[in-house]
C-alpha cells in the first residue's frame, strides 16, 4: 500500500524536475548564444575599426610629427621593461635547454637552443605580452579618459578626425617600434643566456658562440620581425578599441584597460600559432 501511494507523488515531482532542468538549459543556451553574438559583434567592430584606420594611412604623411611623438613615447617608456625581462628570458632559456639536453645532447648546442628559442618564439611573444600590459593598457586608459572628458566629441565638432590624429599615429608607431624592441630583446636575451651558460653551466664562450652560429637562419629573424609588427598592431588596435568603448567614470576606464590587456594577450597567442603554422 505504501508503494502504491508513493508512485503518484513521484510523477509530478519528476515532471517538475524535468521542466526546471529544461528551463535552466534553455536559459543557459540563451545566455551562451547571447554571449557568442556579442563576441562576434565585437570582432566585427574591431575589423571595421581596423579598416577605418587603414583608410587614413595616406594622411599620415601630412602630420609625421604625431607618429614620431608616439614612436618616442612607446619606445622610451617600454625600453626599461624590455631590458629587464630580456636578460631573464635568455637565462631561463639556457637553463631549460641544459635540462632538456642533459645526457642526450652535447653542450655545444646550448647556444643553438637559446638562439632558436629566443629569436623564433620567446623574444617576440613574451615581449609583446609584457608590452600589452604596458602599452595597450596605457592607450586604453588615455583614450577612455579622453572619451570621459568628451574630448573625442570636441575633436569631432572641430572637424578633427580622431582616427587620423589619434588612432593612426599610434597604430603606425606600434608597427614600427615593436620590431625594434624585439631586436633589443633578442640581443639582450642572448647575452643573458651567455652569462648563465658561462658562469653557471661552465660552458666556454667559444662553445656558446659556436652554438649560436650553428643552424642560424636569417628566415627565423624575418619571421620574428613579422610577428613583432603584427603584435604591435594588435596591442595598439585593442587599446584604442577598448578606449573608445570604455564605460563611464574611472571604473569604466579601468575595465577598458583590463579588457585591452586580456584581448591583446589572447590575440597575440592565437596569431602566433597561425604565423608559426604558416611559416614553418
Amino acid at each position: 500500500m505504501q508503494g502504491e501511494t508513493a508512485r503518484p507523488a513521484d510523477g509530478p515531482s519528476a515532471t517538475a524536475f524535468l521542466e526546471t532542468l529544461g528551463s535552466s538549459a534553455r536559459r543557459l543556451f540563451s545566455l551562451l548564444m547571447e554571449g557568442l553574438a556579442q563576441r562576434i559583434a565585437r570582432v566585427g567592430e574591431v575589423f571595421i575599426l581596423f579598416g577605418r584606420i587603414l583608410k587614413r594611412a595616406p594622411l599620415i604623411f601630412l602630420n609625421p610629427g604625431l607618429t614620431v611623438e608616439q614612436i618616442i613615447r612607446i619606445g622610451t617608456s617600454s625600453l626599461p621593461l624590455v631590458i629587464v625581462i630580456s636578460f631573464f628570458i635568455g637565462a631561463v632559456s639556457a637553463i631549460q635547454a641544459q635540462y632538456q639536453f642533459r645526457g642526450f645532447v652535447p653542450a655545444n648546442y646550448l647556444g643553438t637552443a637559446v638562439c632558436k628559442l629566443v629569436i623564433i618564439e620567446s623574444g617576440p611573444v613574451l615581449t609583446a605580452l609584457v608590452l600589452a600590459g604596458r602599452v595597450g593598457s596605457a592607450i586604453a586608459a588615455e583614450i577612455g579618459t579622453m572619451k570621459e572628458k568628451e574630448e573625442l566629441d570636441a575633436m569631432t565638432v572641430l572637424d578633427l578626425d580622431p582616427l587620423r590624429y589619434l588612432a593612426m599615429p599610434r597604430f603606425l608607431a606600434g608597427i614600427l617600434v615593436f620590431p625594434l624592441l624585439v631586436i633589443v630583446s633578442d640581443f639582450l636575451s642572448i647575452i643573458g643566456g651567455w652569462i648563465i651558460t658561462t658562469l653557471v653551466l661552465k660552458v666556454t664562450t667559444a662553445t656558446y658562440v659556436f652554438g649560436l652560429r650553428f643552424l642560424f637562419q636569417p628566415y627565423d629573424v624575418f619571421t620574428s620581425m613579422v610577428k613583432a609588427m603584427v603584435f604591435g598592431g594588435i596591442v595598439v588596435l585593442m587599446g584604442y578599441h577598448h578606449g573608445i568603448t570604455a564605460g563611464p567614470g574611472a571604473k569604466g576606464v579601468g575595465q577598458a584597460s583590463m579588457r585591452s590587456v586580456v584581448s591583446s594577450c589572447m590575440l597575440i597567442l592565437i596569431v602566433d600559432f597561425l604565423i608559426v603554422y604558416i611559416a614553418y
